[in-house]
């Protein structure tokens, strides 16, 4: 039911109202001293968890993996920053909105309602260990990952087992947090959408103490949820907050909490038919805004998750820093539900719902670094020594089953079903320990870079759901080794060559699969790139790269077993530009074409297909534009496409191609003397209609057009 107008410009004038008088406007009175300067060249610039300042959409440092607070122009791998800029044009709401700037992310198996399943380079995301926050925790994603609080997100694009330990080999996304800065910040803001949905946000920020040593930025959320589906509600909530201390000028302290909570009404996924003599034939689009499930599943996750730091200066060569912490995330509800062999036709067939209760996933990380600079022959070494431990708890739990009929595009409203069964839980304990060394040798214009990493891995999985339980452990003890070739043509260029090679953890089977819980054996991948990347046109990065990536490969059987099972090649070349082309107009393009094959596998017919969900082409491009003569107006547009993709292994039917436009118009002025930004975008401009997703068995239809606003007030 939408919401009328006068209602919408109410609750938008009450919420600023009550944010302005909550907050004190002492938050905004004082400002702390400016920050010591910079270290001299020839010092080893110590890691910090302050990223840059936004200026744009064009970054110049990243803060992920063994690349910490590096310039890009130093890093030997693909890996595209979406800066705050960029998230505030868009009005970005999830990672998928972010990450849509960068080539070859799309998403898989599910839409994107209840949370963002990513591929990149047509490899999915392992969401317990692929997503991180500031470029350490492994968070779970598995409950939308919130963006208020964040500075950028970051996607590095390769193997990334160096620093990371087991992780799927294409990349890992990084969400760096908002943290204070010597200018105080105080705002309030109200998000939503033509569907109702309203989404109020606190954020206060701001230094004190002496120089500046005590730093405090919080955010709070909270607000209902509406999308395109009818009947589809929930509610959402957030409480962060990151807190630094600098005791001496040798020691600093950051602390990182975050509370994420999302209930949503969770929506059947699509089956794909059974094959006809070898082809499979797609139903017909049906209608994005019919649940199917009906309005009664829900998904009600939440997520807890805490980061400690400290980065001492030995001296000013040397640096050390521990880091600790831990992730949860809980799914105390999901009523999951697909519809399967349905008629393509009529659209009749059946609904399957698996009613689950009380899932739990733990992340325990801890990590202490020591590195430092040496010169030595006329070479300068960039040492860095590191240990490293992730433990990982899953209480995957017993679902109980019911089915009804259904029809795919007339949905019948499906009766309340109470779960009843007791819930029996299989626990997953994985430890990976590792330890690395790495030297990145400078000599003039020229830096060699050299890596090793010895790691202990350790999985024991536990079937109680079995008479009599079945207890399954695996270990491995593998050793990999990196090494890369950078060199400066001049001072904004460069060119690279890289080979790494990677830790991949097997995957879970989902619980839709014959062996649910099971984890599958963790298997070595390898990467090659090389590629070019400058800052030569003022204002903008740009670089292109080629890459070769060989994994072990695991899909869905025709009995329904997850397994493991042979090797695939993705071959691919990647070019993406960010920055401002002219005054006031940005811009920021990416696109991928990739060539990938199942090289080889122990069921001969799926030698030489191409990988289930792997668009070979991808792109995207958003442009904003700040007319000089209207100061305080932007306006932007986007394009993003993706190519085709096989629904399974075999490729016996395809996803086709689609491009989705967006368009977004913002205006800051000032109320009462106080700034005010107001945002309105449009997402699926010309409302298309489209398969969005796919792979292992299913396939996801894309959201309608929708508009979304928001309004923030600053305090200070």
């Amino acid at each position: 039911m939408k919401v009328r107008a006068s209602q919408n410009a109410l609750s938008v004038a009450v919420t600023l109202a009550l944010a302005s008088m909550a907050v004190p406007q002492a938050l905004a009175q004082s400002s702390p001293a400016p920050a010591a300067a910079a270290a001299d060249e020839d010092k080893l610039q110590v890691v910090s968890v302050v990223a840059e300042r936004p200026t744009g959409f064009k970054a110049r440092t990243v803060q992920v993996g063994a690349f910490r607070d590096q310039q890009i122009l130093d890093v030997p791998l693909t890996v595209n920053v979406v800066t705050s800029a960029v998230l505030e044009a868009q009005d970005s709401r999830g990672v998928y909105d972010a990450l849509r700037n960068t080539a070859g992310v799309s998403r898989s198996q599910l839409g994107g309602s209840v949370y963002d399943n990513l591929a990149i380079r047509g490899v999915s995301l392992q969401n317990r260990t692929n997503y991180r926050l500031n470029g350490s925790l492994p968070i779970i994603n598995l409950v939308d990952m919130p963006l208020e609080n964040k500075e950028r997100v970051e996607a590095l694009k390769g193997a990334s087992s160096l620093y990371y330990g087991f992780t799927t080999p294409v990349g890992v996304v990084n969400l760096v947090t908002k943290r204070a800065r010597p200018e105080p910040v105080a705002s309030v803001a109200l998000s939503g959408n033509e569907f109702g949905q309203f989404v109020q946000h606190v954020d206060v920020g701001r230094q004190f103490g002496t120089d500046g040593a005590f730093g405090a930025r919080i955010n709070a959320v909270n607000g209902t949820l509406r999308n395109a589906m009818d009947g589809a509600t929930g509610r959402r909530s957030l409480a962060t907050a990151a807190l630094d201390w600098r005791p001496s000028s040798s020691l600093s302290l950051a602390f990182d909490f975050e509370d994420v909570r999302k209930r949503i009404t969770e929506p059947a996924t699509i089956a794909i038919p059974a094959a006809v003599n070898g082809v499979i034939t797609l139903p017909r689009l049906p209608d994005p805004t019919r649940l199917i499930a009906g309005t009664w599943p829900e998904n009600d996750a939440s997520a807890k998750n805490a980061l400690l730091r400290a980065d001492y200066t030995i001296n000013e060569n040397w640096y050390a820093l521990v880091e600790v912490g831990r992730a949860q995330t809980r799914r105390d509800k999901r009523d999951y539900s697909e519809i399967v062999n349905y008629n393509i036709t009529t659209g009749e067939g059946r609904l399957d719902y698996l009613l689950t209760r009380d899932l739990n996933f733990i992340n325990r990380n801890a990590r202490v670094e020591i590195g430092g600079r040496v010169k030595l022959g006329g070479m300068t070494h960039d040492l860095t020594f590191g240990v490293m431990q992730n433990r990982l708890y899953q209480a995957g739990a017993n679902s109980q089953p019911f089915s009804v009929t259904q029809n795919l595009y007339d949905p019948r409203p499906v009766a309340f079903i109470q779960k009843t069964s007791a819930t029996i839980l299989n626990p997953v304990n994985t430890t990976d320990r590792g330890s690395y060394l790495m030297d990145r040798i400078t000599l003039g214009a020229l830096q060699v870079t050299v890596a090793v990493r010895s790691a202990e891995y350790q999985s024991t999985t536990v079937r109680n759901t079995v008479n009599p339980p079945v207890t399954t452990r695996y270990t491995a003890s593998p050793t990999t080794y990196s090494g890369a070739l950078l060199y400066k043509l001049r001072k904004d260029t460069s060119v690279y060559a890289s080979y790494i090679e990677g830790l991949e953890e097997g995957p879970i089977a989902p619980i839709t699969a014959a062996n649910a819980g099971a984890i599958l054996p963790p298997a070595i991948s390898k990467q090659s790139e090389v590629g070019l990347r400058t800052e030569a046109l003022a204002g903008m990065l740009a670089s292109v790269a080629y890459f070769r990536l060989e994994r072990a490969t695991s899909y869905t059987d025709a009995n329904r077993f997850v397994v493991l099972d042979g090797r695939t090649e993705i071959k691919g070349v990647e070019a993406s530009i960010s920055g401002e082309i002219a005054k006031g107009l940005s811009l920021f393009a990416s696109g991928m074409v990739l060539d990938p094959v199942l090289k080889r596998a122990a069921t001969a017919a799926l030698t030489g297909k191409t990988p289930d969900n792997t668009p070979k082409v991808t792109a995207s491009l958003l442009l904003e534009y700040k007319p000089a003569a209207f100061a305080g107006l932007s306006m932007n547009a986007g394009a993003y496409h993706t190519g085709k993709r096989f629904i399974n292994p075999l490729n016996q039917a395809e996803i086709p191609d689609y491009t989705i436009f967006t368009a977004g118009l913002g205006y800051k002025l000032k109320v009462g003397g106080r700034p005010v930004s107001l945002q309105a975008n449009v997402g699926n401009l010309t409302n298309e209609r489209y398969w969005e997703a796919g792979g292992a068995g299913y396939i996801a239809v894309g959201a309608p057009r929708a508009v979304s606003f928001t309004a923030k007030m600053e305090l200070h």
